[in-house]
C-alpha cells in the first residue's frame, strides 16, 4: 500500500575527515545509512531508519550547489553560516556519502574552526529531506522498519553532540508549523491481511482502505489535522514523562532504603527497568552481607558522633567535617556550620576513626599507625560504596579551599594593568594590533571616494605550565598536624600567585624587544624613556606629556593617551603618596595640578629587589630611583595575562599517593605574560 504523508527534516551523525590547510577546507563523511532508532510521535511507537546510500536514492543536487555548512543547524541569521560544501565534491561511494567543505575566514567564526582544525569539534550532523520510505511492519511485536530509498541531504552541521548518535533515542517531539513539513510517500508492506471493514479516522499514520478495495498498491493523499497532532503529541509526552519519573523515584527509592544509592544513581542513567534493578539490587545486597560475614563485621557498627550512615549521607557527613577543619585552622576566615559543631574539638585520628566505624569498619583494637593507614586507604567496593572511607577525600578538600583561599587573597599590584584572557592550547599566540583608521579626505561636488587601510601590528607569545605536588601523609593524621593541609597549602596558593606577579613584573623590568619595531619596549625613540629624576611637578608633567603625544602605528594620529597609575618602587612609595595627597604645598612652584593628584599609586616591591631567574621566567633588575606611568587598560593594550581555556587560575587534581603513603595533590597553573603595547607605559630611569 502506498500513501503520501508529511515529514519534518530530519539529523543524522556524521564524521570529520582530513583538514587541508592550504585550501581552508576539510573532508567529510556525511553519512553511512546506518540503521537508527527512532520514535513516531504521533503513534507513540519507536521504528528503526535506514538510509539507502547508492545512485538513484540521494538527491546530491543541494549539496552539490554549495549547501550552507552551519553552526548546530542554526538557519535564522546569516552569522550561523560558517562555512559551504564545495560545488561538485558531494558523491557517493561504498555505501558512503563524501563532501568537501570550505570553512569561512571571518573572524567572529574563527574559534569553531580552529577547533575543527584541531580535531577538538568531531561531531557532524547531516540535515535531510525524506522523500519516498519503505515501511514493513512486523507481526511478531518487534519495531517498524523503514527503508528510505528517496532522500536528499539539505545541510551539513558543526554540533556539540550528533543528533543521532549510536543506535539512540530520538527524544524530542517534531516541530509544530505545517510549513515546517514536506511531502513523504510511504509504501507499507505487512504480511497480514487487512481488514477493509475496519477505519480510524484519527489514526493518521496508520494504513487506510474501504470496502470493497483490493489490498495492493494504491495512492493516497493524506493531510494531518494540526489540532489532532498536537493533543496526540502532548499525550504521548505526558505519558512517556510520567513513566520515566515513576522509574526513577522506584529505583531510588529501593537503592536508598538499603544502603546503595550508588548503584541506583547509576541504573537511573543507564535507564534500567524497575524489576530488572529489583533483580540486581538482591544480587548486591547478597554480596555485601556475604563479604561483612567474611570481614567478621557482624554488621554495620554505629559511627562515634550519631549522624546517620547511609552512602546517601556521606556527603553531608563529609561537608560537616570540612566545615569544623576548616573553622578549626582559620576561624575568622570559616564560619562552622551547624553539622560541623558535631565533630568540633575531635583530633585528625578521632575523625578518622569515626568516619570508618560509619562505614562498618571495625576499628576496635588498631595501633595509631594501623587506623591511620586504613583512613587513608579508597578502593571500591559494592554499589559504587567506598570499600574503606571518605577520609582522603575530606582531606583533599580542606586543601583545596585553604589552597584556593592563599591564591584568591594573595597581594597582586599588577592587575590594574593587565588584560586577562584565554587561549586554547600551548601554542604561540599571535596578537594582532589594529592601527587607526585612516584620515578622511575631502570629497568635491563630482569627486569620487577614496579606499583606506587599517595599519596592523602584532605582538607574540605562548603560556606554560607550572605546578607542585602536595601529600598528606599517615604521620600527619597521627601527629594531628592541621597545619600540613591548611597552612602549608595556603603558602602553596600564595606562591601561585606570586608566579602570576612575576611573570607581569618581569615584562616592565626585563624591558623586552617588541616584535613591531624589534626595539626595547622603553627605548628613546619610543618616546617612553627618560633619564632618571625625582618624582616632582616637573618630571611627572613631562611623562604625561610624552605620552599624550604618542602617536598610532600610521605614525600621525595623536593618541592622547593621559596616564592613571604611578608606579614605583617601595623605597618611593612614600613620596609618591605625598605627591599625589599634597594639598597646602609651602612654595607655588609646587603646587600639584588636580589631574596629577587623580594619580593612583602602585607600589611593588619587585621594583626595588628585581626577580630571580627560575625555570620560564628570565631573572630581572630593580632599581630602587626608576619609576614609571601607566595609562589604563581600556585605553590601550598595556600586558596580557593569559591562561589555558577553562583553566583560569590555579587548578587542583587530587590522587592517592604511589611514592607517598597517603594523599597527593597537584597544584598547576597553564599561564603567560606578554607587553603587547608601548605607548601606554612611561619609564623615567636608567
Amino acid at each position: 500500500m502506498e500513501k503520501n504523508i508529511e515529514l519534518p527534516p530530519m539529523h543524522r551523525a556524521a564524521e570529520v575527515g582530513t583538514f587541508d590547510p592550504d585550501s581552508n577546507t576539510v573532508e567529510l563523511v556525511w553519512t553511512t545509512g546506518a540503521s537508527v532508532r527512532r520514535y513516531d510521535w504521533w503513534k507513540g511507537e519507536y521504528y528503526d531508519e535506514t538510509l539507502v546510500v547508492e545512485d538513484g536514492a540521494v538527491r546530491l543536487g543541494r549539496l552539490n550547489g554549495g549547501a550552507p555548512f552551519l553552526n548546530t543547524h542554526g538557519s535564522y541569521d546569516l552569522g550561523d553560516v560558517i562555512g559551504s560544501v564545495v560545488d561538485g565534491s558531494a558523491r557517493v561511494e561504498g555505501g558512503k556519502g563524501y563532501a568537501t567543505v570550505r570553512l569561512s575566514r571571518r573572524e567572529e567564526v574563527q574559534g569553531i574552526v580552529q577547533d575543527i582544525r584541531d580535531g577538538v569539534i568531531r561531531n557532524i550532523s547531516v540535515g535531510y529531506r525524506i522523500h519516498k520510505v519503505e515501511k514493513t511492519e512486523a507481526d511478531d511485536g518487534s519495531v517498524a522498519q523503514w527503508r528510505v530509498v528517496d532522500w536528499e541531504p539539505l545541510e551539513i552541521s558543526a554540533v556539540p553532540i550528533p543528533a543521532d548518535p549510536g543506535s539512540q533515542f530520538r527524544s524530542e517531539p517534531p516541530p509544530e508549523p505545517r510549513g515546517a513539513r514536506h511531502p513523504c510517500v510511504v509504501v507499507t508492506r505487512d504480511e497480514t491481511p487487512a481488514d477493509p471493514a475496519i477505519t480510524t479516522e484519527d489514526d493518521h499514520m496508520s494504513d487506510k482502505t474501504t470496502a470493497g478495495e483490493e489490498r495492493g498498491a494504491t495512492t493516497e493523499q493524506f493531510q494531518i489535522d494540526p489540532g489532532v497532532a498536537a493533543r496526540a503529541a502532548q499525550e504521548a509526552a505526558d505519558a512517556a514523562i510520567r513513566a520515566e519519573r515513576e522509574r526513577m523515584s522506584a529505583i531510588v527509592t529501593l537503592s536508598s532504603k538499603h544502603g546503595l544509592r550508588a548503584l541506583g544513581d547509576e541504573h537511573v542513567g543507564k535507564g534500567t527497568g524497575i524489576e530488572e534493578f529489583r533483580a540486581l539490587l538482591l544480587d548486591e545486597i547478597a554480596k555485601r552481607d556475604e563479604q561483612r560475614d567474611q570481614s567478621g563485621t557482624g554488621g554495620r557498627v554505629p559511627p562515634v558522633s550519631g549522624i546517620v550512615v547511609g552512602v546517601e549521607d556521606s556527603e553531608k557527613r563529609a561537608a560537616a567535617i570540612e566545615s569544623a577543619l576548616l573553622h578549626r585552622s582559620d576561624p575568622g576566615a570559616f564560619e562552622l556550620s551547624d553539622a560541623g559543631r558535631e565533630f568540633r574539638g575531635m583530633s585528625l585520628l578521632e575523625i578518622a576513626r569515626d568516619v570508618l566505624e560509619a562505614r562498618g569498619i571495625r576499628t576496635r583494637g588498631k595501633s595509631r599507625l594501623d587506623l591511620a593507614g586504613l583512613a587513608l586507604e579508597q578502593r571500591s567496593g559494592s554499589g559504587g560504596m567506598m570499600g574503606t572511607s571518605d577520609f582522603p577525600g575530606i582531606l583533599a578538600n580542606v586543601l583545596n579551599k585553604t589552597l584556593r583561599q592563599g591564591y584568591q587573597y594573595a597581594n597582586q599590584t599588577f592587575r590594574p594593568l593587565v588584560r586577562v584572557v584565554t587561549v586554547p592550547d600551548f601554542k604561540a599566540v599571535s596578537r594582532v594590533l589594529l592601527g587607526e583608521a585612516p584620515s578622511f579626505d575631502q570629497v568635491s561636488e563630482h569627486g569620487e571616494f577614496k579606499r583606506g587601510g587599517m595599519n596592523e601590528s602584532k605582538e607574540s607569545y605562548a603560556i606554560s605550565t607550572f605546578g607542585k605536588i602536595v601529600g598528606i601523609t599517615r604521620q600527619v593524621i597521627i601527629n594531628d598536624d592541621l597545619s600540613a593541609f591548611t597552612r602549608v597549602p595556603r603558602a602553596f596558593g600564595v606562591q601561585a600567585a606570586q608566579l602570576e606577579s612575576d611573570l607581569v613584573w618581569s615584562q616592565i623590568l626585563s624591558n623586552p624587544t617588541m616584535l613591531q619595531d624589534n626595539k626595547a619596549l622603553f627605548h628613546s625613540d619610543h618616546g617612553n624613556l627618560v633619564a632618571a629624576a625625582a618624582i616632582s611637578v616637573t618630571s611627572v608633567g613631562a611623562g604625561r606629556t610624552s605620552m599624550a603625544k604618542q602617536t598610532g602605528l600610521d605614525g600621525k594620529t595623536v593618541l592622547n593617551l593621559d596616564p592613571s597609575y604611578l608606579i614605583v618602587p617601595k623605597a618611593l612609595q612614600t613620596k609618591a603618596e605625598q605627591f599625589v595627597g599634597q594639598i597646602f604645598p609651602t612654595q607655588n612652584d609646587n603646587v600639584v595640578p588636580e589631574s596629577m593628584r587623580r594619580l593612583q599609586v602602585i607600589a611593588e616591591p619587585r621594583l626595588d629587589n628585581g626577580i630571580s631567574a627560575r625555570d620560564g621566567i628570565a631573572e630581572a633588575a630593580g632599581s630602587a630611583s626608576n619609576w614609571y606611568l601607566s595609562a589604563d587598560v581600556s585605553q590601550i593594550d598595556i600586558v596580557e595575562l593569559a591562561y589555558l581555556e577553562g583553566a583560569q587560575g590555579v587548578y587542583t587534581e587530587t590522587r592517592m599517593g604511589f611514592d607517598t603513603d597517603g594523599v597527593e595533590v597537584k597544584v598547576r597553573l597553564d599561564v603567560g605574560a606578554k607587553a603587547i603595547d608601548f605607548r601606554g607605559l612611561y619609564k623615567n630611569g636608567s
